[in-house]
């Protein structure tokens, strides 16, 4: 084996193992405790369809605290825990739950609105919902709704945030137990125990007959408990964290119900029968209740016996195949391949980096297997999130940006294994790594993984479509970072050689990549034209995004008729393709922000200060690559040998000079504002 391939191969072997492990070795809990990972694999219903518990707990804490775990304090330290464990405490123990120190609040106003310690960053339940704070909070929450969103301060944004964190929290609280019992178990035991007697003494009660009157009063106290006033709102899978928990039974209720819902629907029917008035409550609701009341008294040995009884429940009622994708989903959850790609893209970024100040070849062989390395983790993510979501992989957002990073990945591999230089490598990394950031902040809202509309999940064309023209931004994209890279080793040229790299071959893979880019957004569009058409009866509407699409077309295709005509040349592509990344940006995250037309996801203030951000960092590197242009050709000028004097570089430096003072002072100007200073 060469020298120089056995530090990659060994590199390669311990994280492959490291990520492996994730994989083959999943959570489980000790013998004498309850099994709250088994109970995290349990199937809900929420967002319109079937997802583990787990996912359910790790997206609220992804709202509530930004991120996918819980908190807790031992001694002086705040110490996370799972999130699976953090819902069961909301379900069991609702006083220890208040205590956990899980809402993020950054807000420095907010707090002193609020009367929390400035110098925290997290707070209990008990500390943001005291009395005079829910009363501030529902009269704030009442005035922000009525705002429009791109109106409102950052202060009422947060404010916002913090009120609808506690409805979540409130939600979740009422999804596994009646809001006002205290033991669920044994409430639901007295009610089966007392209804025929309760019923009686009710129906006594109406025509004025005689009765028991303490069988009739604390038949009363139990339909109190049980009996919710928002079970339909809670019985629609379309209310936030608010998860359908008592699945169908066979011969019985033939869809999901919210607990609050089932109990319900058990005591209308008994009701109604006036026979016996006996009642039977649903399977699932009776081993929620006795999971519930077990927990509560941190009894395992019971916890885990109910829920070993749960699975033979869904078991016997054709709930097998849910329960085991459910299962599968909270592997998935645990594996979290994206994350482990965004490590090994990091590393892989250095090591390419760090080639170019090297004469040994180990680094950028490293950095290529890991890069390849992390396009398998990423592809199986991919191909985990398609089977698990029915659909191609391209739905949403964040579905997007992680397929855009994939196929910026994948081109940069094919790059690297023609030229070798490392280019491939830094930009394969660097795309892979920011895109896995962008689709990290998109999963904060929630769900990744929600229920489309029927004509968005119906169509071949779509499919097609998504997933060709998302092809097409990652290779402008692709284009773009290769252009920076061109930038970039210009301007460290003068201080470190850089033997391997030249600028003809970077403006190459440019060109390439370009034409790539130009194909893939074209064919992309026509297609989403034929689907439109299908769908809603028209080829072309100007919608923002459809415009955005064109956007790419047309500005990929000037670059190329431009190159061909002479207009441009080596810097000039370069300066094009990057700015190429600010029109792929704008077109693919800024039209769905805009609020308007039929692919609009809302305004996200956060995400659009970040592409604001995004969009000045390109025209200052642009703006750079120009000037250090205008000084290489003033150089060579110099340098000819007719000893003529060359023009003064001056009045284009003084004006490139301009634009980018005048761009980042925007952008200061500008992130100021959206900030609130």
């Amino acid at each position: 084996m060469k020298k120089y391939l056995t530090v990659p191969i060994i590199a390669t072997v311990v994280m492959a193992l490291w990520v492996l492990k994730g994989l083959v070795f999943l959570p489980k809990a000790e013998a004498d405790k309850p099994d709250i990972y088994g109970f995290a694999e349990l199937p809900v219903l929420l967002d319109g369809r079937t997802q583990p518990i787990d996912s359910t707990a790790r997206n609220a804490m992804r709202v509530i605290r930004h991120k996918s775990t819980a908190l807790r304090k031992e001694g002086d330290k705040e110490k996370p825990y799972p999130a699976v464990e953090w819902l069961l405490e909301v379900a069991a123990k609702p006083e220890l739950a208040r205590s956990r120190p899980v809402f993020r609040i950054d807000n420095e106003e907010v707090k002193d609105h609020l009367g929390l310690a400035k110098d925290e960053k997290h707070f209990s339940v008990d500390e943001v919902a005291a009395e005079k704070n829910f009363q501030r909070l529902a009269k704030d929450s009442a005035r922000i709704h009525a705002k429009q969103a791109e109106l409102r301060t950052p202060f009422e944004k947060s404010i916002k945030g913090v009120a609808d964190s506690l409805m979540i929290y409130q939600r979740l609280a009422k999804s596994f137990r009646p809001q006002h019992s205290t033991d669920f178990k044994q409430d639901l035991d007295e009610m089966t125990r007392i209804f025929p007697a309760g019923m009686a003494a009710v129906r006594a009660h109406e025509t004025g007959a005689e009765h028991d009157e303490d069988e009739h009063q604390q038949f009363s106290r139990l339909l109190e408990v049980f009996i919710d006033p928002t079970i339909h709102e809670g019985d629609k899978s379309g209310v936030m964290f608010w998860p359908r928990t008592v699945p169908p039974v066979t011969g019985g209720d033939t869809e999901w119900k919210s607990m609050s819902a089932s109990l319900f629907h058990s005591i209308t029917n008994a009701a109604q029968t006036e026979s016996e008035w006996k009642i039977e409550f649903n399977g699932a609701a009776q081993s929620y209740a006795a999971m519930l009341s077990a927990y509560a008294k941190d009894d395992a040995a019971t916890f885990n016996a109910e829920l070993a009884a749960y699975r033979e429940h869904l078991e016997k009622n054709n709930l097998v195949g849910i329960a085991g994708k459910t299962g599968t989903e909270f592997g998935f959850n645990n594996f979290d391949p994206f994350y482990k790609c965004e490590i090994l893209y990091v590393i892989a970024f250095l090591l390419a980096c760090g080639s170019w100040l090297s004469l040994a070849k180990w680094p950028n062989q490293t950095a290529y297997y890991l890069v390849a390395l992390a396009a398998v983790v990423h592809t199986a993510g991919l191909i985990f999130r398609m089977w698990l979501e029915g659909r191609p992989p391209v739905t949403n957002l964040y579905s997007a940006a992680v397929f855009v990073g994939w196929g910026a990945v994948i081109l940069g591999l094919i790059l690297e294994r023609i030229y070798r230089d490392g280019i491939g490598n830094v930009v394969a990394s660097s795309v892979g790594f920011v895109t896995l950031l962008v689709a990290h902040g998109l999963s904060l809202s929630g769900d990744t993984m929600e229920m489309l509309q029927a004509v968005l999940d119906t169509n071949f064309w779509l499919a097609t479509h998504v997933v060709i023209i998302t092809i097409g931004y990652s290779a402008t994209f692709v284009a773009g970072f290769l252009a920076i890279v061109y930038v970039v080793r210009d301007f460290v040229s003068n201080k470190v050689a850089f033997d391997k790299v030249n600028r003809t071959g970077i403006t190459k893979m440019i060109y390439g990549i370009v034409c790539f880019a130009t194909l893939f957004s074209f064919v992309g569009t026509v297609l989403g034209g034929i689907w439109a058409d299908q769908s809603w009866g028209r080829f072309w509407g100007w919608d923002p995004k459809e415009n955005g699409a064109l956007m790419i077309v047309i500005w990929n295709a000037a670059i190329l008729h431009a190159r061909w005509g002479g207009i441009i040349r080596e810097r000039g592509i370069v300066a094009a393709s990057i700015f190429g990344n600010v029109i792929t940006a704008w077109s693919f995250f800024g039209t769905n922000m805009l609020g308007i037309g039929l692919h609009s996801y809302g305004f996200m203030d956060k995400a659009f200060a970040w592409l604001m951000v995004f969009v000045c960092s390109q025209i200052v590197i642009m703006t750079g690559g120009l000037m250090l242009g205008t000084l290489d050709n003033a150089g060579k000028a110099a340098s000819q040998k007719d000893g003529a004097a060359a023009a003064s570089p001056l009045p284009w430096l003084i004006v490139e000079g301009g634009v980018i003072v005048i761009t980042a002072a925007g952008a200061i100007i500008y992130l100021l504002k959206a900030f609130g200073f």
